[in-house]
């Protein structure tokens, strides 16, 4: 036996404990009718009982989601930790939207499979997001969907981790995005942050003015990188230099450890910080500069968006 076809018969005989009746109480010749003369009606119930869950979950209203479950549903974590009962699966809900007062969720339904006349097997991937602007957390998962009374609801609920991608892991710096300028005594330098590669880098262009003229125009293209599992960044600049550097995550913003190899052979480092004091503005810090062999003392800049330009 195939592992879906293994998969399916648990299924069913997990639900079986669910259902006023069995599939075998159901006339073959009826229970065939049911399913293939109204699929598209049945399929239609449980899209919309799924998005009924979106929406109240995202409304944080744990009752409310509670009552999409059977009375006796249970709900099965990744780490295998079950809840089984109304009652339980609302307070797991209503402790969910306390710790995470911003949490919301999106589902993608990848099939809807019927089983009889009165089960279905759905299953499909989550994304789930705990705060504005940081990475989401993903997940798969397959329901067993029970008809009783003429109700679509769900009986069995099993979650699945799933490891976030590139492109979730860049949501955390997608607050970057658009202008920023910063002004000081040394000159002024602009920053323009755009999704590049459908979403799989982001591409800064850096212009340096000093004394009411360009001096050097900077392209940055940051990523995750898989193997350290943490953000990358290569560096060119308009005077033949190359460089590259490492982003990890502080409670306040990114450490950013940076190297850089300028145009005639000699080396810079520096380490790097960058803290958001909130969507428009954040600050910028560089410590241990070493140019060649000359130690430059630290910087700190404060960066803000630039507002849109009149039309």
């Amino acid at each position: 036996m195939s592992r879906i076809l293994r998969s399916l018969f648990l299924l069913t005989l997990i639900a079986s404990s669910f259902c006023t009746m069995t599939i075998a109480q159901e006339p073959a010749q009826s229970s065939k009718k049911s399913v293939t003369a109204e699929p598209n009606k049945h399929e239609a119930a449980i899209r919309a009982l799924v998005g009924q869950f979106v929406t109240t979950y995202n409304a944080h209203d744990a009752k409310a989601l509670s009552e999409l479950f059977l009375p006796e549903a249970q709900i099965v974590d990744a780490d295998d930790n079950t809840v089984q009962g109304r009652s339980d699966i609302e307070k797991v809900f209503a402790g969910t939207f306390e710790e995470n007062l911003e949490t919301k969720i999106e589902i993608t339904i990848d099939s809807i499979r019927f089983i009889g006349a009165a089960l279905a097997v759905e299953t499909g991937s989550t994304k789930t997001f705990d705060s504005l602007g940081g990475t989401p957390e993903r997940g798969r998962y397959t329901v067993l969907h029970v008809q009783r009374d003429g109700k679509w609801l769900m009986g069995l609920v099993r979650d699945m981790p799933v490891e976030p991608s590139h492109r979730d892991h860049l949501q955390s710096l997608a607050w970057l995005v658009g202008d920023w300028v910063d002004e000081s005594r040394e000159g002024l330098v602009k920053t323009s942050c755009r999704w590049a590669d459908n979403e799989s880098f982001l591409l800064q262009e850096i212009t340096i003015r000093q004394a009411g003229r360009d001096t050097m125009k900077i392209s940055q293209r940051i990523g995750w990188d898989p193997l350290t599992k943490r953000f990358k960044a290569w560096v060119f600049d308009s005077e033949g230099g190359y460089g590259e550097s490492l982003w990890t995550a502080t409670e306040t913003g990114w450490l950013i450890k940076a190297t850089t190899v300028m145009s005639d052979g000699s080396t810079a480092s520096a380490t790097n910080s960058i803290e958001p004091t909130g969507l428009d503005r954040y600050v910028f810090r560089s410590t241990d500069r070493i140019v060649g062999h000359n130690v430059l003392p630290p910087v700190e800049v404060h960066v803000v968006r630039q507002p849109p330009q009149p039309k």
